[in-house]
């Protein structure tokens, strides 16, 4: 165990937990066979030493931050239809992929239900190995089942399986009407995990900073 894994699970603070809403996950799967089938190469995005694409946007953020609809939305109307929820301020949104037997190491985001902005992860292709590690918490959820994590804290994901791993990804307004559609503990003690992800990330820093990486 890492040294800020040790701080995050003696900090007793949850690090993730699922929507609590209903998803249509055929639908889902269905519209990005679609995609998957007819969307061409040049629309995927592909960062890193990775095996294919990483990642597809469907919603965009222009340089003032404004969110534009992307032609590959029009393959995924199942997405399209969440994107115009009353409930949350979209301001982007992004299919992700992980090929097989990839890591995506240890990193950090400024995304938790208790700052400005909260992603929501929906797997879509997920092989049951693939595991998030949020601190110590080990987090895999099943195709459909909408989730987010306080990603603030450094995070690790991982994916053993010969098969990729796929989700979607909305960026959301982290207000407290989002965070009700949560466990409660996932947005509690805000001061606390503020603190804990600084110390966490200076840890972080440190150890790649010592070749250990």
């Amino acid at each position: 165990m890492h040294p800020w894994q040790e701080l995050t699970r003696d900090s007793g603070l949850a690090l993730h937990g699922p929507l609590a809403m209903a998803m249509d996950v055929a639908a889902l799967q269905a519209d990005f066979a679609t995609l998957d089938r007819d969307l061409p190469a040049e629309a995927r995005g592909s960062f890193g030493g990775t095996n294919g694409w990483t990642s597809v946007p469907l919603l965009d953020r222009r340089l003032d931050g404004a969110p534009v609809a992307m032609p590959a939305l029009a393959l995924m109307p199942s997405v399209a239809a969440l994107l115009v929820r009353a409930d949350w301020r979209v301001r982007a949104c992004y299919l992700l992929r992980q090929g097989p037997g990839e890591i995506l190491k240890w990193h950090y985001d400024g995304q938790a239900l208790h700052l400005e902005e909260a992603r929501i992860l929906i797997p879509i292709a997920v092989p049951p190995a693939a595991v998030t590690w949020v601190g110590h918490e080990a987090a895999a959820y099943p195709p459909g089942q909408a989730w987010a994590g306080d990603f603030s804290i450094p995070h690790q994901v991982e994916n053993p399986a010969p098969e990729q791993r796929v989700v979607l990804a909305l960026d959301v307004d982290a207000t407290p009407v989002v965070a009700c559609l949560f466990p409660p503990a996932l947005s509690a003690e805000p001061l606390r995990r503020i603190q804990l992800a600084q110390e966490c990330c200076n840890l972080v820093r440190a150890w790649r900073g010592s070749g250990q990486e």
